[in-house]
């Protein structure tokens, strides 16, 4: 049976060797030990000697540094031909039309509604709820229990903390992170931060 290399470090690699055994029992899971920088040379040291045809893979890591540490290793890794099919935890509901990316997770009890597109290398936390028709881009990380309302849009590289709940139709820009509890019921800019430490959003200018 052709392996499936789950790569990480510490919790998160413990969280989806786990996971990815209830979900998918029948696989031959290998556990792959990776730093947090993404070195090619690491990749091909980790791979040396391994039997790669028909191999997978699933990259995890937390939602630090806008999720694009989890992002550089995805990539080095799909570099050298490994495919990387999502997770999709027991008792989450995925609709028929719905589209999940590459190396994406949902998380036990979320919901994807129907004609939701879900981007490669994001991160759907359980219980979370993504309308139908919503548009989540790649490389997002939506927490546990977070509500996404029908037809939004969130861009690529957003965080959305616990206890958020986006409006129908709301527009959420890439490189965002809303981690205040509450609705968001207007679009909100690109590199908007919504912290509850901070009373009024900050934006990222010139970057």
């Amino acid at each position: 049976m052709p392996s499936k290399f789950i790569v990480g470090t510490g919790a998160p690699l413990d969280w989806a060797m786990a996971a990815w055994r209830e979900a998918a029992p029948e696989l031959d899971l290998v556990p792959l030990s990776m730093s947090t920088t993404a070195d090619p040379a690491e990749v091909d040291a980790l791979l040396a000697g391994r039997d790669l045809s028909g191999a997978t893979a699933f990259i995890t890591a937390d939602a630090r540094y806008l999720n694009f540490a989890r992002l550089e290793r995805m990539g080095l890794f799909r570099m050298r031909g490994l495919g990387m099919p999502p997770l999709v935890c027991r008792g989450a509901i995925v609709s028929a039309g719905a589209k999940i990316g590459e190396n994406s997770y949902v998380g036990a009890g979320a919901i994807v509604g129907q004609g939701c597109k879900v981007g490669f290398n994001t991160v759907i936390g359980a219980g979370a709820r993504i309308g139908d028709g919503s548009s989540i881009g790649n490389s997002c990380w939506i927490e546990d229990g977070v509500v996404v309302g029908r037809g939004a849009g969130i861009g690529a590289h957003v965080t959305l903390g616990s206890g958020v709940l986006v409006g129908s139709g709301v527009a959420v820009g890439k490189l965002c992170v809303i981690d205040k509890p509450g609705r968001i019921d207007a679009d909100v800019a690109a590199k908007t931060f919504i912290h509850a430490s901070h009373a009024h959003p900050m934006v990222i200018v010139g970057a």
